[in-house]
């Protein structure tokens, strides 16, 4: 990939001892001039489908982008309608899950650049089950970036399980999760 070459020659050229102003000069205009031959991935290049699998997820795993380049999320109400939004800006949703119990997804932040776009989510869910309260939560950082392969995707999750009983709640934080890898576009 030019980017990554230009960086190392750099890099290299930059950091060597010996080498004048003018040669590192000559360098650093050679690298900007390279970095902006290479065009931007617009957001149109996220657009669509994209599937594979990841390691440290069972099984297949799937995200779709709108023609602005955001993660359409998909999901289930108690009714059996498929709603989906898109994750382009901080708010939320609730709604009341299919068997019980209530769904809440936060964005915290999104972060948006070529190529590419960043969340944190905020995912709980909450019921009583036999008249104790069941409460799970989940906070995800997760990367999506166009490369040459396909779609990198990055999630780092950190979950928390409670549930209650007479003797009050048991449950609590677990163990960080981090699943990775590269996704092909569906056509």
């Amino acid at each position: 990939m030019p980017t990554d070459l230009a960086s190392r020659v750099f890099a290299e050229i930059m950091t060597r001892k010996g080498f004048g102003m003018g040669l590192r000069l000559a360098a650093a205009l050679t690298a900007l001039v390279v970095l902006s031959l290479v065009p931007p991935a617009r957001a149109a290049d996220l657009t669509g489908n994209w599937r594979g699998t990841l390691d440290g997820w069972v099984g297949e795993f799937t995200t779709a982008f709108n023609e602005d380049g955001y993660v359409l999320f998909e999901y289930t109400n108690n009714n059996g309608l498929v709603r989906t939004i898109e994750l382009s800006a901080p708010g939320q949703i609730q709604f009341v899950s299919p068997g019980g119990g209530v769904t809440t997804v936060a964005v915290n932040s999104v972060v948006k650049r070529p190529g590419g776009v960043s969340y944190v989510l905020h995912i709980g869910f909450e019921r009583a089950s036999g008249g104790y309260p069941d409460q799970r939560y989940v906070t995800e950082q997760r990367e999506y970036a166009l490369t040459n392969q396909g779609l990198w995707v990055r999630v780092v999750s950190r979950a928390s399980t409670y549930f209650g009983d007479e003797g009050g709640s048991t449950g609590g934080p677990q163990q960080v999760q981090i699943i990775e890898g590269v996704l092909k576009r569906v056509e």
